[in-house]
């Protein structure tokens, strides 16, 4: 018996070690090491240990805790604590257990219910005074959490001032920030040309970018949030239906698909649904959240310390690891260089499509999987989109099995191969392999029919492509030179290359394949140098005063123009009569060309912020008053820039609420 005991005890320290390193993992890495469904099973056995077992409670126990554990991580970093508790959700994968659930809830009083759709992402509360976003903070440890408002700011789904009238004073909403799955694969796919490790789902991605320090590298990956629940004082509604209606009115988005259950069939219906059509959604969703409806109801049925009695998450249970032999490894050139490791592996079947091969991202993932040539991969796909090996049989490695090494030189043009943090690059510029993928970069980016990857090899090996420029001076009878090229595709390609001289300066701009350049950079860039001898000449301290435009950004753009070669190109397709500057006016917004100064504090943004709104939508901000000055912004504690503005004619005074409301329909105007 006591021999029993001994090894009960060892098994929960053990289940609560194991679940708090995936808890940090998870929240902290924005990495997942065990599958939802795995960690829930744990830490559901966990939970029936203890409550056998109440004389080995533990308060920090997973079964208890909320979230991460939260501290103070550096300077920049700010803890605010929640005026509500912010809970986590219980969930079931099985249908009986909701219907106990359900009849459970009936006991107590019929109830109607509210079944909303579960996004995958990163909750989120936003604290708002007497209509303003004051803070923004992540759920934390439930109690308290880090305060990422700068960065939420930037999220165009998320209101600076609540829409309409009369809102309570006080409000925190909570809401889930995410990304959509068109967004999270093209972030994986620059990530993966640069070498990186892909975000193994979109959530992750979500937490990872909410906690990036530079606002203007959250503002480009376009986040997205939708909102379902609202606590305060005095709301004007006692229902969960409601209040998605005036959460809405106030200028939310909620969940588009919520629906009203007074059934026990209308709540499965739902289920059922949405389980079998949920890959048609544009974002990732992996379960679905049932809430009793009545506020009232809500309050009687209370909380545990960890979740409300009165809402359960039904989650959709993932399908097993596939398991694949791999066949062979291939190490890839990108067109700038990096070298990725890709594995071959034998066909098979995951979540509707059949995987051939799987990347393995770099030397570092690499040793850290320990992989061998002829391993069994279990493969998933991250957020049912990209596959990815999580585990290897190492049971059914062969003895003699040898061990994967990284290759030392370019496998293309036998360069030695230079390592950067945790990549490999070949740095010779005229690589055959890096040649060919700019100029299918180029082609891909300017819509290019008719030319793949196998013909632009052919051209490439008979010596008539080296260079993006060299498209424009194929010939008809080069091309049916080429095996496998007759007279009407030759005639498709040439009538496709001479087309693609009519796309826009910002898709030709996109095409050259500059480093950290992608297709809204190029966009942004085209807007302020509207001709490309401009951004050629640009210094680093007039790019990085962009807004989005970064140190990193800044120096490739300066490190591309500065290579002859890429001037030379650049100047023989202009002569070839592609674009190379600004054709169409984009639409004005009504701060276009205005000028603005600051004075006093401004209570819901900083003048940074402020400042970085402006010119987005095509204003100016200066430091002191002048001839040219439009508005002058007054806040708390102003100075003596507001006399002096009043002694302009033809400046306006503008308080923070007017300013705020103007900026929102400039925004508005031109959809930002």
């Amino acid at each position: 018996m006591e021999h029993q005991k001994k090894n009960i005890k060892k098994k929960i320290y053990r289940l609560r070690k194991e679940l708090l390193k995936y808890n940090y993992q998870y929240y902290t890495l924005d990495t997942s090491h065990v599958s939802d469904y795995d960690f829930d099973k744990k830490l559901r056995e966990l939970s029936l240990l203890e409550k056998e077992h109440p004389e080995l409670y533990d308060p920090t126990s997973p079964t208890i805790r909320i979230g991460e554990i939260i501290y103070k991580k550096n300077n920049r970093s700010t803890i605010i604590r929640h005026g509500y508790k912010m809970y986590s959700l219980q969930n079931t994968y099985f249908k009986k257990e909701l219907m106990d659930w359900i009849k459970k809830i009936h006991k107590y009083s019929s109830s109607s219910f509210v079944c909303e759709l579960k996004y995958d992402g990163v909750s989120i509360n936003l604290i708002y005074k007497n209509g303003f976003l004051i803070h923004a903070v992540t759920r934390g440890d439930g109690k308290k959490g880090e305060n990422v408002t700068a960065n939420v700011r930037t999220i165009q789904s998320i209101p600076i001032k609540l829409s309409g009238e009369n809102h309570p004073t006080d409000l925190e909403i909570r809401g889930e920030i995410f990304i959509s799955i068109k967004k999270f694969i093209k972030i994986n796919t620059e990530r993966k040309k640069q070498g990186k490790k892909p975000y193994s789902n979109p959530r992750n991605t979500a937490s990872g970018i909410i906690k990036i320090k530079d606002t203007k590298e959250v503002d480009k990956r376009n986040l997205s949030c939708i909102v379902y629940s609202v606590i305060g004082k005095n709301l004007p509604f006692d229902t969960q239906y409601q209040s998605l209606k005036y959460l809405q009115k106030w200028g939310f988005k909620v969940p588009e698909y919520a629906v009203l259950c007074k059934r026990e069939k209308d709540i499965f219906h739902f289920m059922n649904y949405w389980n079998r059509w949920k890959h048609l959604l544009p974002y990732h969703i992996d379960g679905i959240v049932i809430k009793v409806n009545e506020y009232q109801k809500q309050t009687l049925l209370g909380y545990t310390n960890k979740y409300p009695r009165w809402a359960i998450a039904y989650k959709f249970r993932q399908k097993k690891l596939s398991e694949t032999k791999l066949l062979n490894l291939k190490f890839q050139v990108g067109r700038t260089g990096i070298i990725t490791p890709v594995a071959h592996v034998i066909p098979t079947k995951i979540t509707g499509t059949i995987v051939k091969r799987v990347s393995l991202y770099n030397n570092r993932f690499i040793q850290k999987m320990n992989l061998h040539y002829g391993d069994y991969l279990l493969l998933e796909k991250g957020g049912d989109v990209i596959p990815k090996v999580t585990k290897v049989n190492v049971k059914k490695r062969l003895m003699n099995a040898t061990p994967i090494d990284f290759i030392k030189a370019c496998p293309s043009c036998h360069s030695f191969l230079i390592k950067e943090k945790e990549l490999f690059y070949c740095k010779n510029r005229k690589c055959p392999s890096q040649i060919k993928e700019k100029i299918q970069h180029f082609v891909s980016a300017m819509n290019i029919q008719s030319i793949g990857k196998k013909i632009i090899n052919r051209l490439y090996k008979n010596g008539f492509l080296y260079s993006i420029y060299d498209l424009y001076r194929l010939k008809k009878e080069e091309i049916i030179k080429i095996d496998g090229v007759k007279e009407k595709l030759a005639d498709s390609m040439i009538k496709n290359i001479e087309q693609s001289k009519n796309h826009s300066y910002h898709r030709v701009l996109y095409g050259l394949g500059i480093p950290h350049v992608g297709e809204q950079m190029a966009k942004r860039l085209t807007e302020i140098f509207t001709n490309v001898k401009d951004l050629m000449n640009a210094d680093s301290n007039i790019l990085t005063s962009i807004s989005g435009i970064g140190k990193k950004i800044a120096n490739s753009i300066k490190t591309y123009f500065s290579i002859i070669e890429n001037k030379t190109m650049v100047e023989r397709l202009i002569e070839q009569g592609l674009n190379f500057y600004k054709k169409s006016s984009r639409i004005k917004s009504m701060i276009e060309g205005k000028s603005f100064v600051f004075t006093g504090k401004l209570s819901c943004m900083t003048r940074h912020t402020a400042k970085n709104m402006i010119e987005l939508l095509g204003g100016r901000v200066f430091n002191t008053v002048n001839n040219k000055i439009n508005f002058i912004v007054v806040g708390k504690n102003f100075g003596s820039k507001l006399e002096k503005g009043m002694n302009k004619n033809n400046v306006q005074i503008l308080n923070e609420d007017v300013f705020i409301d103007l900026i929102e329909k400039a925004k508005k105007e031109i959809k930002l």
